[in-house]
């Protein structure tokens, strides 16, 4: 008879992906809980997406917010999680024949997210914006009302603290700092944030099709929310993403990407 008493490591070891809650009053949102590759008990909650910005209006909003514009289809019907591979899955309709959908699936020490846009209506969709927002409250080590422990990389200078960042005056950089938009300094598309308790980190991206990074302290979340550009009638558009575990310092991540470790192409390893 084994007689090894079980330990907190035996019980929270590698990335799980739940489907969560977060503010169960808004039945249709959707919430993905997902561990850290290390041993954890705690989640970060991922909002898959927040939101879908187009010009036609905002075709969908995981929550009520009166400080952005009104929702074209208001509270939607609840739509569930379905069990994939290695991960959970969704695909919701919207009156006007527009389908979203995303799947989130582990790997060794990242998660691969999906998202896609399939237009069944007779009008373009264009200038799509998304909002993915990471919540790392649930999260203790990465948990403060801060924002010190954000970072974004920026030409000659590697990575720096988000706000310092935003208040540099060159913009020689591709990717911008700013809700859905802002200037153009990081000139890699993600966004970082380290950890209080070790040498260890999250990153998120959704690689070329990364549009703006962003944080809110108070929150406190992460962003690197995409852009999916115009999808006409009968089309549709599929991104790809990634959110990252890694355990060591910034440039240690930087040199695990460019060696390849996260399957990224050769542009972005920088």
């Amino acid at each position: 008879m084994d007689n090894k008493a079980s330990t907190y490591a035996d019980h929270a070891t590698g990335i799980r992906i739940l489907p969560g809650a977060w503010r169960p009053h808004y039945y249709w949102e959707h919430i993905a809980w997902v561990s850290p590759s290390w041993p954890s008990q705690d989640y970060i909650w991922l909002d898959f997406p927040e939101a879908i910005f187009t010009e036609q209006g905002l075709l969908y909003l995981s929550h009520v917010n009166p400080q952005v514009q009104p929702v074209v289809y208001p509270n939607p019907p609840a739509v569930r999680w379905e069990s994939v591979p290695n991960g959970i899955a969704f695909e919701r309709m919207l009156p006007n024949r527009v389908s979203f959908g995303g799947k989130i699936t582990r790997a060794a020490d990242s998660v691969d997210l999906t998202l896609f846009i399939r237009n069944g209506g007779v009008l373009p969709l264009t200038r799509i914006r998304l909002q993915t927002c990471y919540f790392l409250r649930a999260i203790k080590e990465f948990a403060a009302f801060t924002a010190d422990n954000k970072y974004v990389h920026v030409p000659e200078r590697g990575w720096m603290p988000y706000d310092e960042t935003r208040k540099l005056e060159s913009s020689r950089g591709k990717y911008r700092l700013g809700w859905r938009g802002g200037p153009a300094i990081a000139d890699r598309p993600m966004m970082a944030t380290v950890s209080s308790q070790a040498e260890r980190l999250v990153a998120c991206t959704w690689q070329a099709d990364t549009h703006s990074l962003v944080h809110n302290p108070g929150h406190p979340c992460m962003h690197a929310d995409p852009k999916l550009g115009d999808v006409s009638p009968g089309e549709s558009k599929t991104i790809h993403g990634k959110l990252m575990f890694f355990e060591g310092s910034l440039d240690a991540f930087s040199a695990a990407i460019r060696e390849g470790r996260y399957d990224f192409s050769a542009e972005l390893r920088g």
